[in-house]
C-alpha cells in the first residue's frame, strides 16, 4: 500500500525539488493541499464507483436505555475521562449491528434495523452493552507521511497530480494547473474502472447462515434469539436504543 509520504515524493519530482529536503516543499506546506485532493478524489469517485472500505468495528460498554444513544460520538479515554472519542465519524452506511451484554464472552446478538426506533416499553431496564458494527467506512484521512492511501493500493500518482494541480492553481501556473488536472483525472479514471470491476467479482451478502435466509438485516439468529435492540441510521449518526 502506498502513503501521504510516498505521493509528496511524486509532487517533489512534478515540481523539479526533492521532497522533504526542499525549503517550500514541506509537509506543512503539502498537507491542507492534500486533504482537499483526496476529499474531491473520493467525492469523484463516488460518482461512478464506491471509494469506501468496509471494516468492522466495536464499541464496548455503551449505557443504553430507552432513550436513543447515538453511537457515532461515543467513546471514553482508557483512564476513564471524559473525552469523546468517535469511532464511527468515517462511517457511510451500516451493514450489520452487533451487541451482547457487556463482560460476557457469548455470541453476538443482531440489532434490529429499525425506520424508525419505536417507543419503547417503560418497564425495559437499561444496561452496559458491546456494539460490533460491519459498514462501509470513508477512507481515512491522511494525517501523517505514514498514513496509507486507502482508496486504492496505486493511488500515489493520482493524488500526486491532484495536489499538483492545486499547486498550479495557487503559484499561480496556469501548466501545472491544467495539464496536472488533466494527468489527475485520467489516473483516477483508471482507479474508478479497477474499482469498479473489482466491485462486480464480489458476492453482496443479502443473508447469512446466522440471520437466516430471508435477506433481511438484523432480522434475528437462527436459533430464534429475539433481538430486543434496535437501530436506525440517519447517515449523521448510528443510533440505538433497548426495544
Amino acid at each position: 500500500m502506498q502513503t501521504r509520504g510516498d505521493a509528496f515524493k511524486i509532487v517533489g519530482g512534478l515540481v523539479g525539488v526533492t521532497y522533504p529536503d526542499d525549503d517550500w516543499l514541506t509537509p506543512e506546506y503539502l498537507a491542507p493541499k492534500c486533504n482537499l485532493a483526496y476529499d474531491q478524489a473520493i467525492m469523484y469517485l463516488e460518482l461512478s464507483c464506491s471509494p469506501y472500505i468496509e471494516k468492522v468495528v466495536t464499541v464496548p460498554n455503551v449505557n443504553v436505555g430507552v432513550d436513543e444513544n447515538n453511537l457515532t460520538p461515543y467513546g471514553i479515554t482508557s483512564s476513564g475521562g471524559q473525552e469523546k472519542t468517535y469511532p464511527f465519524e468515517q462511517l457511510v452506511e451500516p451493514r450489520f449491528v452487533d451487541f451482547r451484554v457487556s463482560g460476557q464472552t457469548g455470541p453476538w446478538k443482531p440489532v434490529k434495523e429499525c425506520t424508525i426506533l419505536p417507543d419503547t416499553p417503560s418497564q425495559v431496564l437499561a444496561g452496559t452493552f458491546d456494539f460490533r458494527v460491519r459498514g462501509d467506512f470513508r477512507p481515512a484521512p491522511l494525517t501523517s507521511d505514514d498514513s496509507v492511501i486507502e482508496i486504492h493500493p496505486m493511488a500515489a500518482h493520482a493524488l500526486a497530480y491532484s495536489i499538483g494541480a492545486i499547486i498550479g492553481f495557487e503559484r499561480p501556473n496556469d501548466a501545472w494547473a491544467s495539464n496536472y488536472a488533466t494527468e489527475a483525472k485520467a489516473a483516477w479514471d483508471v482507479i474508478s474502472a479497477k474499482l469498479t470491476t473489482q466491485m462486480q467479482r464480489e458476492n453482496f451478502r443479502l443473508g447469512s447462515p446466522n440471520r437466516g435466509s430471508s435477506g433481511g438485516r438484523g432480522l434475528g439468529w437462527s436459533y430464534n434469539l429475539q433481538a430486543n435492540m434496535g437501530f436506525e441510521w440517519r447517515s449523521f449518526g448510528l443510533f440505538v436504543k433497548l426495544i
